[in-house]
Formats: C-alpha cells, structure tokens, sequence
C-alpha cells in the first residue's frame, strides 16, 4: 500500500494539474477570508464556512474528477497496468490500492491547505473549532466520492478524449443539470410523494453535504419545520451524508472493476 502512495505522489507532484488546481482553491480562499472581515461579527465564521463550501461545490469535484481519472488512464497507456496484471494482482485489488493512494494524496493536500489557512481565521474571524472540523469533514467527504467517482471514469474510459468529456459531463450533471431537474418535478410534490423526491433528492451528494454542513454549523435548524419539510427531511442530515458516503463509493468502485474491460486495452 505504501507502496503505490510513493507512487501516487510522485505522479501527482510532477503533474501541473493538482498545483494548479490547489493554487485556484488557496487564491480563492484567501479571497473569501478577506471578505469575510466585512461580514456582520455574529455567526460570520459559519457564513465563511459556507461560503468556502459553495467555492468548493464548483472546484473540487472537477479537480477530483479529472486527477483521480487521469491518473488511471496513466496506468493504462504507460502499460503499468499490464504489468501489474500479469503478476496474478487482480483489478480489484490494483483499483482498490490505487483509490486508496489517490485519495490520501489528495486528502493530504487539500485538508492540509486548510489546517494552515485556520491560523490566519483564528485571527480575523470568531474561530469555533468545532465548526472548522465539521467543514474539514464536509470536504473530506466532498473528495472521497469525487475521487471514487473519477476512478470509476478513468476505468472505463478508453482515451483521454472519453475521459475529458465524461468528467465534464459528470460535473455539470451535478452541479446543474440534477438541480434543474429537480426544480422541474418541485411544483409537483405534495405530502403523499415527498418521500420519494427526498430519497433522490437526497441522494445528491452536494445536498447532503451541504444540510450536514449547515445544521452542525447551527446555519439550518431542524426545529419548527413545516409538515412538509419534516417529512422531506426524514432521516438526520448525518445518516444522509452517510447514505451518500456508502453508495456513491461502493458503486463507484464496483461498476469500475465490473466495467473494466470497456476501458482496459491490455
């Protein structure tokens, strides 16, 4: 396993497209974090908090989509995985040590970068530690299933050229064709199908994420719901972030292992 961490990094390291990648998020951040000395004192840390959430929902899952893929189609047309194959290492164990790798590297990084833009928030805004660990969780999140999810692309990915239109594909898929969809059937949904829109509404990992984020920071209260929202909101934003965590993961790496020969040449 150590071993195919080495790798990871150096692959990653000598690649420009995680430095700028990470130079967009850190830019972005400071950004944001001067801004945030404006806004009103009360509950300004946890409207920070949110704000770097909604920069990330448009960053970080193309990031993660496009290195944890490419980094697969690397393996692929350097013939590594050929390699690797012919010493009886199965694909499941090879994609399993390999999502491993990509996500502690990327996870080293990026919740690195912000463990160090804490000390500049200490400073400037009313730090709660408890509500920076619950955003550092929410991005953690955020790269393990964007990750798993490229893995899955890279997979079953033939070219570069597939790669590059199913990551752009996949991240307008979330990040705005879901939600257009959704606002389409939102007229239609009343007491007796509400269950149904929120499974799938829910199953979206940017809403989960983001009412898990916001009720633990104390931006969304559970309390004083409307009938309809307490029956949209059925389970506790924790289980469905969790939901969320196991699907979007295990079905991720499945489909990738079980679709595999639609993307491995050798």
């Amino acid at each position: 396993m150590t071993t195919y961490l080495i790798k990871e990094w150096k692959e990653q390291s000598r690649g420009k497209g995680l430095w700028l990648g990470l130079g967009i998020i850190i830019l972005v951040s400071i950004f944001i974090l001067i801004e945030a000395r404006n806004y009103p004192t009360e509950q300004s840390f946890e409207v920070f908090l949110v704000s770097l959430y909604e920069m990330n929902v448009y960053l970080l899952p193309l990031l993660c989509l496009f290195l944890a893929s490419f980094t697969i189609m690397q393996e692929k047309e350097l013939k590594t995985l050929m390699i690797l194959m012919t010493k009886k290492e199965s694909y499941r164990s090879f994609l399993l040590k390999k999502s491993v790798a990509v996500h502690g590297v990327m996870l080293a990084l990026f919740v690195g970068w912000y463990f160090l833009l804490a000390i500049p928030m200490k400073f400037l805004l009313p730090f709660e530690t408890s509500s920076f660990l619950t955003f550092l969780v929410s991005v953690i999140i955020f790269i393990v299933i964007f990750n798993q999810v490229g893995v899955f692309l890279g997979s079953i990915c033939s070219s570069r050229m597939q790669v590059v239109g199913a990551c752009v594909f996949v991240w307008f898929l979330f990040v705005f064709l879901a939600d257009l969809v959704y606002l389409y059937f939102l007229p239609a949904v009343t007491l007796d199908n509400v269950l149904i829109f929120s499974i799938l509404f829910f199953l979206h990992p940017l809403h989960a994420i983001r009412i898990y984020l916001e009720n633990s920071i104390g931006i969304f209260s559970l309390e004083y719901m409307s009938r309809l929202m307490e029956k949209m909101i059925w389970l506790s934003p924790v289980m469905f972030v969790m939901l969320n965590i196991i699907i979007w993961t295990i079905v991720s790496f499945e489909l990738a292992v079980r679709l595999k020969r639609k993307g491995v040449r050798a």
